[in-house]
């Protein structure tokens, strides 16, 4: 009896192992088509796929011609109502940099280390933040913003290739938009 309850367990140790053994080689057949990536057409936004051409009606990521005309830095900022608030510290070669608050209690927080920086800001409404972080001393960035309501909250920490230049506007139907870009 004892000698038949060994071979059981024998018998369904083994299976438990070969079994493990077949789901790790399953598991491990990871291939990295570079096709694959570069034939997709669509790009992710609130869970729901949309074509490149949707996205880009709502994203302009062209460069800002004025990047490369710009020389000097300079800052000009309009608030209209109470409590709105401006922090912008610019470490770079050129900078122009635009802000119209319309509203109360608006915020932009703006901290660039960059080469050259285009950035147009406009709030309008109320309880609105900016806040934009670049450091590369390389980078030519731009941000062209117009936040339409209130609540609204806009985050750029970093820049690629692809959010070095954004152009959109932000209505309640986005109340928060981050973007974290890293190389």
């Amino acid at each position: 009896m004892i000698i038949s309850k060994i071979k059981t367990n024998k018998k369904l140790m083994f299976l438990l192992f070969f079994l493990c053994l077949f789901q790790l080689g399953i598991s491990q057949t990871y291939t990295n088509d570079d096709e694959d990536s570069d034939s997709q057409s669509g790009t992710e936004l609130n869970g729901q796929e949309v074509s490149q051409s949707v996205f880009n009606s709502f994203f302009d990521t062209t460069p800002n011609e004025d990047l490369n005309t710009i020389t000097g830095n300079s800052v000009s900022i309009t608030q209209i109502a109470s409590f709105n608030t401006s922090v912008v510290k610019v470490a770079s070669r050129a900078s122009d940099i635009k802000i119209a608050q319309n509203g109360n209690a608006n915020n932009i927080n703006l901290t660039y280390k960059v080469d050259a920086v285009v950035s147009d800001l406009e709030q309008n409404g109320n309880e609105n933040a900016i806040l934009d972080y670049v450091i590369d001393p390389n980078a030519k960035v731009s941000l062209e913003l117009k936040q339409n309501g209130d609540g609204l909250y806009f985050e750029r920490f970093g820049a690629n290739s692809i959010s070095k230049n954004i152009k959109f506007t932000q209505t309640t139907a986005s109340p928060t938009v981050i973007i974290r870009s890293f190389n």
